[in-house]
């Protein structure tokens, strides 16, 4: 039987992305993990699965690298690079009324420094709720065409 994720879980993978760690879904049970990156180059070097000198906190990240490149029941969520950040900052800025504060939104997103000033305009404007719906909604969409494409049934 095949199993079925819950797409909040991919959303939290996607909104705590960084360049350290990838997240990637269990296929067997549904569960999102997240491995940093030095550990997996690690698991992926090591030939006969020796554990390195890890605190106990980390030795379940080490067993969850060691499946992630040794089966292929785990699938990589998509990527920082695939979200599309500053996308969603511009769609959310042309659906913002009113305009004035679209055309604010707009010009804020150019530019150096366009994430903190984007996030000073929407904290000045009032309207940061507003903001994290609209980008939790397009998390979510990027989360249900995933699930879609890889033929993972979702709840």
């Amino acid at each position: 039987m095949a199993v079925t994720v819950q797409l909040k879980d991919i959303v939290e993978a996607l909104e705590m992305q960084f360049d350290e760690a990838s997240s990637y879904l269990d296929l067997d049970t549904g569960k999102v993990e997240t491995v940093s990156q030095d550990l997996l180059s690690e698991a992926e070097e090591s030939d006969d699965g020796e554990q390195p000198d890890l605190p106990d906190w980390q030795k379940p990240e080490w067993e969850i690298a060691k499946r992630i490149v040794s089966t292929d029941r785990f699938k990589s969520l998509p990527t920082k690079y695939d979200v599309h950040e500053w996308e969603i900052m511009r769609e959310f800025a042309d659906s913002v009324e009113p305009e004035k504060i679209s055309e604010e939104l707009q010009n804020a997103i150019h530019g150096a420094g366009a994430f903190r000033y984007f996030k000073e305009t929407l904290r000045r404007r009032g309207i940061e709720k507003k903001w994290f719906e609209f980008r939790e909604e397009a998390l979510k969409q990027i989360a249900r065409e995933w699930c879609e494409d890889e033929g993972i049934a979702w709840e």
